[in-house]
């Protein structure tokens, strides 16, 4: 059984921790697992936002798609985050 978890860190240098993670041990789509990290945007206006609708989309993607292997699954959900 896997278990896992996930955290972000503000850093030292933003008021505003603009990064957003996603982890789940379980099956997304036909992934069998799925890790994925958006790293802000170093303070940039909307950061968070960015990181978090980045993440989101690539989830729906996955989600979505009837592909098998796993590399063209994330290749075309990257591309249309």
């Amino acid at each position: 059984m896997l278990k896992s978890y996930s955290v972000t860190d503000i850093g030292r240098k933003r008021q505003l921790n603009q990064d957003y993670v996603f982890s789940s041990g379980n099956p997304i789509g036909n992934m069998p697992n799925l890790f994925i990290v958006a790293d802000g945007m170093g303070g940039h206006k909307a950061g968070d936002y960015a990181s978090k609708c980045t993440v989101e989309t690539m989830i729906r993607e996955i989600r979505s798609s009837f592909e098998k292997n796993p590399v063209r699954i994330l290749s075309k959900a990257i591309r249309v985050a």
